[in-house]
């Protein structure tokens, strides 16, 4: 049949998925993530979360990271609250504001 004005025109779906596929998204948190990275994008880059922040790694010695996951065990925080704690020890040193 032609495509004249008067007829519009149907749009392309997307293939469907198979049950399996549609069962891990309906389990997965991807749509809850994308939807909240959109709401909270205008969020303060200071609060918790990843939003508004970027990744840094270090190298250390094994034993001290193994003294890392000691001292988060015993003060049952985590890894990252640690490293957040000495960045801004570091910051205040140097006579600047804790902003980590």
């Amino acid at each position: 049949m032609p495509v004249t004005a008067s007829t519009p025109r149907k749009k392309k779906s997307p293939p469907k998925a198979s049950a399996r596929e549609a069962a891990i998204r309906a389990r997965s948190s991807v749509k809850s993530r994308v939807s909240q990275r959109s709401k909270t994008a205008n969020a303060s880059a200071m609060g918790r979360g990843r939003v508004g922040k970027k990744s840094m790694s270090i190298y250390m010695h094994p034993l001290a990271k193994d003294l890392m996951k000691q001292i988060a065990k015993d003060q049952k925080t985590t890894i990252q609250d640690l490293g957040i704690e000495a960045l801004n020890l570091l910051f205040r040193k140097y006579n600047h504001k804790p902003i980590a």
